[in-house]
């Protein structure tokens, strides 16, 4: 049977899809700046950072960087693994064709090579998501698999749908077929944002594993309502989710020229200085809305750049080390 998504598309899509179209051409119509080519890099850390982050791999974004720096870190043995891995499938992206089993297997096996016995081969068994011995989604019969994945493909590749939609049917269908034994969620997120990177190359780079990591509760009750027959609900969650690494990747490129400040240094001085500084006082000093300094925030604390104790009003920020 030929797959075909049962989607009713609304308005509130229609109006995240635009606000993103707009963003990204942003991104699209200059020339790289010494600012963007520096954020590429950091975006292609924090992408695997958070992704890995997701599945419980427990280094920090400086460990990660340092990984992909080459530099030999002293950590546990399978989540360095993971992250090279992680490395060298991302870094084969511009080869992979979106709609080819063959190139996807061949990410897989690139992914989880030492870390599963059969890497880039589909599972020969039954597998589930279980949350304390409670089953949240039981895969498809192993069986199916291959089928499954190529009618997702066909689909994929002859729909009309706009790429950033489409996207989003591929991770939530992708990761209700399961096909893997294991690194089905570091698969549908690379592949979510493989699609996406032939519609616009920003996209290759653009974190958005970083703002999923930061949602990641909501990210998996949507995969769950969307695995019930409501998909619309993860299409809208994961539209928002774009938007937000779009305008933060915007933001930043914007703010900081070469040889100036970007946002999060600027955000990080003013908590050295005052760490006592509310969202709302930050936005002020940077003239900004406190909505842009919140998702900093929120940003720089998962990637365990500052911490906050006690309440929002009488609080404090730490800074713990410098991006």
């Amino acid at each position: 049977m030929t797959y075909a998504p049962d989607l009713i598309i609304d308005n509130e899509m229609l109006i995240l899809v635009s606000e993103i179209a707009v963003l990204v051409d942003r991104i699209s119509e200059r020339s790289p700046t010494h600012r963007q080519i520096e954020l590429r890099r950091t975006g292609r850390a924090r992408s695997i950072h958070s992704s890995a982050a997701i599945e419980g791999n427990r280094l920090s974004l400086e460990d990660v960087t340092d990984i992909m720096d080459g530099k030999r870190i002293l950590r546990d043995h399978r989540e360095v693994l993971e992250i090279k891995n992680a490395q060298r499938a991302c870094d084969r992206m511009d080869g992979y064709d979106p709609f080819s089993a063959e190139d996807l297997l061949t990410a897989h096996r690139l992914m989880m090579d030492g870390l599963v016995d059969s890497p880039g081969m589909f599972r020969d068994c039954g597998v589930g998501v279980y949350k304390g011995g409670v089953p949240l989604h039981i895969a498809p019969e192993h069986e199916d698999v291959p089928h499954l994945v190529s009618d997702l493909m066909d689909w994929s590749s002859s729909s009309d749908l706009h790429p950033l939609i489409l996207s989003c049917i591929f991770h939530c269908r992708f990761e209700y077929i399961h096909p893997f034994v294991d690194g089905n969620g570091r698969m549908g997120r690379l592949w979510h944002s493989l699609i996406l990177s032939r519609w616009r190359s920003a996209f290759s780079h653009l974190p958005i594993e970083n703002w999923i990591y930061v949602n990641r509760r909501e990210y998996y009750d949507s995969l769950k309502e969307s695995d019930e027959g409501n998909i619309t609900v993860f299409i809208k969650f994961m539209l928002r989710i774009i938007k937000a690494a779009v305008d933060e990747f915007v933001d930043e490129i914007s703010y900081a020229p070469k040889g100036q400040k970007s946002r999060k240094e600027s955000i990080t001085e003013i908590i050295t200085q005052d760490p006592g500084a509310t969202a709302e006082k930050m936005a002020g000093i940077l003239g900004v809305s406190t909505r842009t300094v919140k998702r900093h925030l929120s940003s720089m604390t998962e990637a365990g750049i500052i911490r906050r104790s006690g309440s929002d009003k009488t609080g404090k920020w730490e800074t713990i080390r410098k991006e």
